[in-house]
Formats: structure tokens, sequence, C-alpha cells
């Protein structure tokens, strides 16, 4: 892995395990849970998952999802009982991180250095790469909070 990608890995790799740690221990009902017109959890998660699977496809390493259009940004929380499970959402993260992984695993510095038209930072790639480290941050954080408001442990410390 080229040495501008080497943090980014750190933070992908920490986030993946983050992630799964925030959603152990939740019931189907507290995944679904709406509190005061907050997205429930498991939107929030399914939300992560379909947008790491657009970061991925960006980067050249398609990763399909058949639910990913329920969770874009906005998206209306609603028909709940089409939802993919807690087990399936995780699962898909698993699959979605690895395909990601192998391939920025396989990027040049040329390759991240040059201009695109994926969403991220500075319209570089390097640039798109970063954007996904921060929206997962920023969701893992998510979900860290929303299980304590279910009584569950932190997630670090």
């Amino acid at each position: 892995m080229i040495p501008e990608l080497q943090g980014y890995a750190l933070m992908y790799r920490t986030t993946h395990a983050l992630f799964h740690k925030a959603l152990e221990g939740l019931t189907p009902g507290q995944a679904l849970e709406r509190r005061d017109g907050a997205n429930p959890i498991l939107w929030i998660a399914a939300h992560t998952v379909a947008v790491r699977a657009s970061f991925s496809k960006g980067i050249g390493a398609p990763a399909e999802l058949s639910w990913d259009k329920s969770f874009a940004r906005g998206a209306e929380v609603k028909d709940v009982a089409a939802w993919p499970t807690l087990a399936d959402v995780r699962a898909k993260w698993d699959e979605v991180h690895a395909t990601f992984l192998a391939q920025v695993e396989t990027l040049t510095s040329e390759q991240v250095g040059a201009k695109t038209q994926a969403p991220g930072l500075d319209g570089t790639l390097l640039g798109t790469l970063g954007l996904a480290a921060i929206h997962d941050a920023y969701h893992v954080g998510q979900l860290a909070a929303a299980r304590r408001l279910h009584g569950l442990d932190r997630v670090v410390g």
C-alpha cells in the first residue's frame, strides 16, 4: 500500500471493528426504535454500508446492495418491514469493507492524485478516500451514542 493511504487504511479498519462493536447486544426492537425523530440505529447502520458501497464503486470496486436506495441521505424512514436485518447489515458491512479495502491496497500515487467527479474533500481520489473515512467515523459515532440510550456499554474506553 502506498504511504499516502496507510493512515486511511488504519481508520477504515478501526471503524470497521467499531461498527460491529456499536451494534453488539442490540435487540431487533432497539435497532428499529426511533427516538425523538432521529433515524433508527438500523437505518444509520444500513446507510453507512450503502455509502461505503458507493465509495467502493467510486474507486473502481463495485459492491452491490439491493437496499441502498432506502438508506440514501435524506431518504424517508418507511417500510421497515422491507429493511435488511441487523445481521444482514453486519454481514454486508464485512463484504463491502473487504472489497473496498482490497481496492484501496491496489491504488497508486498517480491514481489517488488524479481528479475525480466522485464526492470528496478536494476533487481528487485521495479526497474521496478522506471523505469516506470521515463519513464512516461520523456514523459509527452516531451508532455508539445511540446504543448508550438503550443502556448498553460504550464502544471504546
